[in-house]
């Protein structure tokens, strides 16, 4: 049975993988447009104003139209792109009233003082490191959002750079709320209890109450481990898609 089960789980991992593509497709446009007023700006002999990056809301917002599960996407810079700003944002959020800005979107305001002991410091987060290290899309969470949307979102980031020059990321927030219902029809065609894992062994979906969204398993998954009861992880597949996202099967019976 382990063949038929490593065969569903190669398949639901296909399908997450699809999905979490089409989600990047978006934030890579918005990454474009950036680099793209950078590269302006550049050839002009200009620096990169806030004003001048302003102007890319409406990009976002014919991106974040493409993101039905999005709550908010944008640009979050290196230090000092932004001529004048050591840390600056161009994020928009979905709003709740449709009022705002945009067509029912506003642009968030987070405090970027240095000075600030409430200082948003992006500069020290995980999906504004890994891409600047790394020079790879990331996806972080899921998590509650705190500081920005105060939701249960997932991030996915890619990098923007010009040649070896980092110039910050592209982002997305995408709500749980939305996204949980796709993950969980792709599981539930999945015949053995199988669990949907990050790299930090955080729950993201199950198609057994045995696992719960969001807490942590003790140890990533691993062939033979034991799952619960007496069943052991029968099959273990990766997802892809720079999500560092485990699927795994406990054997059935």
């Amino acid at each position: 049975m382990r063949n038929e089960t490593l065969a569903d789980l190669d398949a639901a991992a296909a399908r997450v993988r699809t999905l979490l593509e089409g989600e990047f497709g978006p934030v890579e446009a918005i990454g474009a447009a950036f680099l793209g007023q950078w590269q302006q700006c550049r050839a002009a002999g200009a620096p990169l104003s806030p004003e001048r990056l302003a102007v890319m809301r409406e990009v976002i917002w014919h991106q974040l139209h493409l993101l039905p599960a999005a709550d908010g996407a944008g640009i979050v810079a290196a230090p000092d792109v932004v001529a004048g700003k050591h840390r600056h944002l161009e994020w928009w959020q979905r709003t709740m009233s449709g009022e705002g800005d945009g067509e029912g979107f506003a642009r968030i305001r987070l405090n970027l003082d240095p000075e600030s002991i409430d200082l948003y410091d992006y500069l020290d987060m995980d999906w504004f490191t890994v891409p600047g290290r790394e020079r790879r899309r990331y996806v972080y969470g899921p998590y509650v959002d705190f500081s920005g949307a105060d939701r249960y979102v997932l991030t996915m980031t890619v990098p923007v750079a010009d040649g070896t020059e980092f110039l910050g990321v592209a982002g997305v927030d995408l709500r749980m709320s939305h996204l949980e219902p796709e993950l969980l029809a792709v599981l539930r065609a999945v015949t053995a209890p199988a669990v949907l894992v990050t790299a930090e062994r955080r729950v993201v979906a199950a198609n057994t109450p045995r696992w719960i969204s969001g807490t942590r398993l003790d140890r990533l998954p691993a062939p033979g481990d034991r799952a619960f009861d007496d069943r052991a992880f029968d099959a273990i597949t990766v997802v892809g898609a720079d999500s560092g996202w485990l699927l795994a099967a406990a054997a059935s019976g």
